[in-house]
């Protein structure tokens, strides 16, 4: 479906948390760098994939490194110095506006536009990515997909480009969360940084268990019709992260 599972996980991650009565700043630090930490995995099992399948533009994905490994290490720094309500806010928005996409139908085919792109009009937006990656705790794929489309990308190339920028910004996105988490005393038993390093585990092993089935669902299901159930349920997730108390 293209969608990121962080999406899915911080939300959820965000809840099982709360029992902790954490900060809530540090709630949502926690549960950012372990959402990132634990995304990696599976994101690098698409890359795999894509790459096999030969849907993965090299020269594209060298071209966008510098700000695909720069923007999410800024957002993650950026995010830290946020309040827990402002993350949650931020982060709920998201989600309502991700549902609202996807829950729409779009019938406009973009043009392919087979020609050189110039590295700038990549790297000055696949930074701003990161960089909202890094605060709102997404990948970035989700975002990369439609802004490479638009610059006349293949859709399947697309998709492979945006599946590796975002296995590349999730690990700075993580590196970041553990490298400025070190500064700070942990409140849980096995943090390392900002990581959770239980949660981190379980999430990462369900998460290349579950990429499998959503295969299998995907192919048994119309797509159009998950995705809108789908939508409905990240408006919820994201409704209750805003005003969950």
């Amino acid at each position: 479906m293209g969608i990121g599972g962080g999406s899915v996980t911080l939300p959820l991650l965000f809840f099982a948390l709360k029992k902790f009565n954490l900060p809530d700043s540090d709630l949502m630090h926690i549960v950012l760098g372990t959402t990132f930490a634990s995304m990696i995995l599976n994101s690098a099992t698409a890359v795999y994939f894509h790459s096999k399948r030969g849907f993965l533009p090299w020269k594209i994905v060298f071209t966008v490194l510098p700000s695909a490994i720069l923007g999410p290490i800024l957002g993650s720094y950026v995010a830290t110095l946020l309040s827990g309500p402002t993350l949650r806010f931020s982060f709920g928005i998201f989600q309502v506006l991700l549902a609202i996409y996807f829950f729409l139908p779009r019938h406009k085919r973009i043009e392919v536009i087979d020609k050189p792109l110039h590295p700038l009009a990549l790297n000055i937006p696949t930074f701003i990515i990161g960089t909202i990656g890094g605060i709102l705790g997404i990948g970035g794929g989700i975002i990369m997909v439609p802004f490479l489309e638009m610059m006349g990308v293949y859709l399947k190339k697309a998709i492979g480009a945006a599946a590796c920028t975002s296995c590349v910004m999730l690990t700075s996105s993580a590196l970041g969360f553990l490298a400025w988490g070190l500064n700070e005393p942990p409140l849980l038993p096995y943090q390392v940084g900002f990581i959770y390093l239980p949660a981190f585990m379980i999430i990462a092993l369900f998460s290349i268990l579950t990429s499998f089935l959503g295969v299998q669902v995907v192919h048994r299901l119309q797509v159009l019709s998950l995705k809108r159930i789908f939508s409905i349920a990240l408006a919820i997730l994201g409704i209750l992260v805003i005003v969950k108390d």
